[in-house]
């Protein structure tokens, strides 16, 4: 007895003079610790990481100038200790650099945000990470893909549909296709463009769920005008006047186009094929303290508020929706048929 009250004496003696002994084992140590830390003094811990980090290199498909670029501003307004590398590319362009870098064993992103294909491709290979953020909390279900523990692989920060893009000075709205049906309408032969980028196999997807392989075929048949090229890219060419219209076109470039003045406005076409930018966490992360907060800062009310303000749709629960009210398709959530998207978009667009 008088040996267990000397152990429970001793014990009491090394909590209250070493106080932070006995939570300092439960502190985060690897990047994949503090990933998933959920401690109270969370913020306080990445804040004096990210200090020392001092920068963190992020991977985007996003627009520089409508929504990376705010947001990275702000991100920085609030955490001036840290900079930001920014490395922007397409879809189709971004995914080949992330796999070929993580499989030469180079670790170079810590933040990358990017599509629905993007982030399965990374998940499949084990290139990101789950994490936790505090606003968790506050996104839909279906913003995030789901880990253990709740913590998440990615999460849905914006959200925006693709549809008939025009030239406001060219055409009319009542001139233009209503339906994917109107699209076959000789009058349109020749004269329309889509993206050759990931925009475009997203759409052809959305058709040949919705209408099969034997409309998209005949659809083919209209001679688009393939441009290799983003949506947003080719948004510019129809505010160009090179072309009346585009069905592949994005609800939120065409927005803040228009919001700047081009003549330029948008329809849907329904079902919608909704496209979302999704944030995640390299699992190889260099600068953890940094990245998290960057994905805190992304997934806040705050990023949510800069998103809308650009005419994206967002995914808080705390936050009204600017989603317009059209049907939406959110895409395959199987990489056999996103790989079997572009081989149609392959063989009825591009090797004809």
């Amino acid at each position: 007895m008088k040996k267990g009250w000397y152990c429970l004496i001793a014990a009491l003696f090394v909590v209250m003079v070493c106080p932070g002994s006995a939570s300092a084992a439960n502190k985060p140590v690897s990047g994949a610790e503090l990933a998933l830390y959920k401690g109270a003094d969370r913020q306080q811990i990445l804040e004096e990481g990210a200090k020392k980090e001092g920068k963190l290199t992020f991977y985007t498909s996003g627009t520089i100038e409508q929504s990376v670029g705010p947001l990275v501003d702000a991100f920085k307004k609030r955490y001036p200790f840290i900079s930001v590398d920014i490395w922007r590319a397409g879809t189709n362009a971004l995914t080949p650099r992330i796999v070929e870098e993580f499989k030469a064993g180079k670790g170079v992103f810590d933040n990358v945000e990017g599509t629905q294909t993007n982030m399965m491709v990374m998940q499949k290979l084990g290139i990101i990470q789950p994490f936790y953020s505090p606003n968790l909390a506050y996104m839909e279900k279906d913003a995030i893909t789901p880990a253990a523990d709740g913590s998440a692989y990615t999460v849905v920060f914006r959200a925006t549909g693709i549809g008939v893009g025009y030239n406001t000075k060219l055409i009319t709205k009542s001139q233009l296709p209503k339906t994917y049906q109107d699209l076959l309408d000789p009058k349109w032969k020749g004269k329309m463009a889509i993206a050759g980028s990931s925009t475009g196999t997203n759409w052809v997807g959305v058709i040949v769920e919705t209408y099969g392989e034997d409309f998209l075929k005949r659809l083919a048949q209209q001679d688009f005008a393939v441009h290799m090229i983003s949506g947003f890219a080719l948004l510019n060419m129809v505010i160009n006047g090179e072309f009346a219209f585009s069905p592949t076109i994005f609800d939120s470039h065409a927005i803040a186009s228009k919001e700047k003045g081009a003549p330029v406005d948008w329809l849907p076409l329904e079902p919608v094929h909704v496209n979302v930018g999704q944030i995640a966490l390299a699992k190889e992360v260099r600068h953890p303290s940094a990245a998290l907060l960057f994905a805190d800062f992304e997934l806040s009310k705050e990023g949510a508020e800069i998103q809308k303000s650009k005419g994206y749709a967002h995914l808080r629960k705390d936050l009204p929706s600017l989603t317009p009210p059209y049907k939406k398709y959110f895409g395959s959530d199987s990489l056999e048929d996103s790989r079997k998207n572009q081989e149609l978009f392959n063989r009825y667009f591009l090797k004809k």
